[in-house]
């Protein structure tokens, strides 16, 4: 799909507002405009149609838009050559509506990241360095799609979708944490004690991960009590609103009513598309973005190569990001529970790779009965793992996934998507080779240099700053070797 260039206009409402104060024509503008992009995006049939028959396409959705009003969006490889406009037309008023709110959105996601760190100061380091390294390492494009939310709690144990692609290779559904008056009120202790520990960030955190939200039928239940304690609505990622229309209206209401800007559905047949367009206006799916997973989605609707989908790599090759791209639908730095197993991971994106299929590192882990165990618990895993400044007994070495190189004077760090320049040093050579064998110290690293000339503290605030920029190996022993932290008291 095109990406428009046009400056917008700063008179534009927010739509991610009180929709009362907007004009309905401005509201069905861009709703419809979403809606037939969503079919373009999800729908093969609706691409050959309106390749050869842009307006009998069009009508046919029921939206009172025409072809010219979305064509600005698909360039003019979606139309047949005779029935394509004629270049430097101005863009329709709906055009630059809903321009502007793709740009709203975009605006809406960097608060969210912006919004995501800890009032604690070494996790919110910790967090800065993930969002570094996160860059270096996947890429500008994907790393800044990842808002790094300090929490998300599973209210379920498996999933009943059972995606080929899902990205981290959710197990099959066991069964659902119910809202009973124990578990409530347990659910209301736990984000307290987070809250506490992490402060306002906390309201960046979601209920869901290797888990369907609506799987659990009390899941609006614990929306309510997640709004109550933080003072914010978490956004919703399902595959399943097709299933139950109206409780997918439902809630969409709640969300809704409880300030909710963006919820999320996963399709993964054109079918549910035909399902949710036919059950649900464009307005009341304004604010939902659907995600194009079904097969014969246009192609920038590709699937992370992480988790299950690995396992068709090469079978499903079309459908998955190629290798030379990094994989990874993780999205949390911080942690992860489950509330079956009252369990949590200190956890942060990564490439998806053999050592880490499901694209995140998993820190530490360790489970909890009560709010006292967990506030234990996660205190532990900061004290481990998280600290403000590098240390001088730490080892250093740079990422494995770097190339380290001298050019021209200055030392390089060359990852897959990017190449990072490094300061004016004082013997690059000596620097490359030290990192790259890691076997020193900070301390004994800045002692060698000094026996050169190079003053101590100049080498060790240079090796703070790069590991403030995330370039030093921080990277925890496989999951499958982590040693998970035991609160004495806890009975699991």
């Amino acid at each position: 799909m095109r990406k428009l260039t046009t400056a917008m206009p700063s008179s534009f409402p927010s739509l991610l507002g009180d929709l009362s104060r907007v004009a309905p024509d401005h509201v069905r503008d861009v709703a419809e405009t979403k809606r037939v992009l969503e079919r373009w995006m999800v729908d093969p049939g609706f691409r050959r149609a309106f390749f050869q028959d842009p307006a009998t396409a069009v009508a046919g959705l029921g939206v009172s838009l025409t072809a010219e009003q979305v064509l600005p969006f698909l360039g003019e490889d979606s139309v047949a050559e005779d029935r394509r406009p004629a270049a430097g037309a101005r863009p329709p008023r709906s055009v630059l509506r809903y321009q502007a709110f793709m740009q709203e959105k975009i605006g809406h996601r960097e608060r969210v990241r912006a919004a995501g760190e800890a009032a604690d100061p070494r996790m919110a380091a910790w967090r800065r360095r993930q969002l570094n390294r996160c860059t270096s390492e996947l890429g500008l494009a994907r790393a800044t799609a990842i808002v790094h939310a300090p929490a998300a709690f599973e209210l379920s144990k498996g999933c009943t979708v059972g995606c080929w692609f899902c990205g981290v290779a959710a197990p099959r559904f066991d069964h659902t944490w119910a809202h009973t008056a124990e578990h409530a009120a347990l659910f209301r202790q736990v984000l307290t004690t987070m809250y506490e520990l992490l402060g306002p960030c906390l309201r960046q955190g979601f209920l869901y991960w290797a888990t369907d939200p609506l799987d659990n039928p009390d899941y609006e239940d614990f929306l309510r009590d997640f709004h109550d304690v933080v003072g914010r609505c978490p956004q919703t990622t399902t595959a399943l609103a097709h299933k139950d229309v109206d409780r997918t209206r439902g809630l969409l209401e709640l969300t809704r009513s409880l300030g909710s800007e963006v919820d999320r559905f996963s399709i993964i047949a054109t079918g549910q598309l035909d399902v949710l367009h036919e059950a649900l206006t464009a307005e009341e799916m304004l604010r939902v973005e659907c995600i194009p997973q079904n097969k014969g989605a246009a192609a920038v609707g590709r699937k992370s190569n992480a988790g299950r989908a690995r396992r068709f790599a090469a079978k499903r090759a079309e459908e998955l990001t190629s290798d030379d791209l990094s994989s990874t639908i993780a999205c949390v730095s911080g942690f992860l529970f489950n509330m079956v197993d009252r369990s949590v991971q200190l956890i942060t994106p990564c490439n998806a790779s053999d050592d880490w299929p499901l694209g995140y590192w998993v820190l530490d882990s360790g489970t909890f009965d009560t709010a006292a165990d967990l506030r234990e618990l996660t205190e532990t895993m900061i004290s481990r793992h998280m600290r403000s400044a590098l240390r001088a007994a730490d080892v250093v070495r740079a990422r494995r996934d770097l190339t380290l190189s001298v050019e021209d004077g200055f030392l390089r760090a060359r990852s897959r998507e990017q190449v990072v320049r490094i300061g004016d040093l004082p013997d690059p050579e000596t620097v490359a080779d030290l990192l790259t064998r890691g076997d020193h110290t900070a301390e004994d690293f800045a002692a060698a240099r000094a026996r050169t000339g190079v003053p101590f503290l100049t080498t060790m605030a240079m090796l703070d700053g790069l590991f403030t920029r995330g370039l030093l190996d921080e990277e925890p022993p496989p999951a499958s070797r982590a040693v998970p932290v035991t609160i004495e008291g806890a009975a699991r």
